[in-house]
Parts: C-alpha cells; structure tokens; sequence
C-alpha cells in the first residue's frame, strides 16, 4: 500500500519536476515520506494539491489534520489512508 502511493508519487513528481533527475527525485520521494510530521508544503507535494486547497479541506473537515498554536500538523500515515479513501 505505501510503496504503491511512493511510486505514485514519484511519477507525479517526473511530471511536474521533467527537469530534476531520478537521483534527485529518489531522495526527495524518500525525504518526505521518512517525516514523522507533516507541514502543509508536505501534504501539497504528496498529493498535488495547491495549498489553497488543502487549506480549504481542512476548514471543511475533509481531511485529516492536528493545530496546535495555530500551525497545522498532518500525520503521513493519516493522509495516505485519507488518499486511498478518497480514491476508492
């Protein structure tokens, strides 16, 4: 499940990021998915979603999410299941 969503990520990313190499996109798609915490620039980068939107499903309570002072929190594992709801 979560290798199939890395893998879905990473050729969303050869998309958008045509000029980066697969060296580069390896230790980002690694990078993020290694985090504990997610900020919302994480969140947008996982699922493509401009952070307009993100911040509207969080105001609808679409998505998964955590404030704390004012800061929005997501949990990796909460948002890819959330992806795969969503999906299904």
């Amino acid at each position: 499940m979560l290798e199939n969503l890395k893998n879905n990520y990473k050729e969303s990313m050869k998309r958008y990021d045509a000029g980066k190499n697969e060296q580069q996109l390896e230790a980002n798609s690694s990078m993020l998915f290694n985090k504990l915490i997610w900020v919302i620039d994480d969140v947008c980068r996982a699922t493509t979603y401009k952070k307009g939107t993100i911040y509207n499903l969080v105001s609808s309570g679409s998505i998964p999410y955590r404030k704390r002072r004012g800061k929005l929190f997501f949990i990796p594992s909460e948002i890819l299941a959330w992806i795969q709801g969503a999906n299904s």
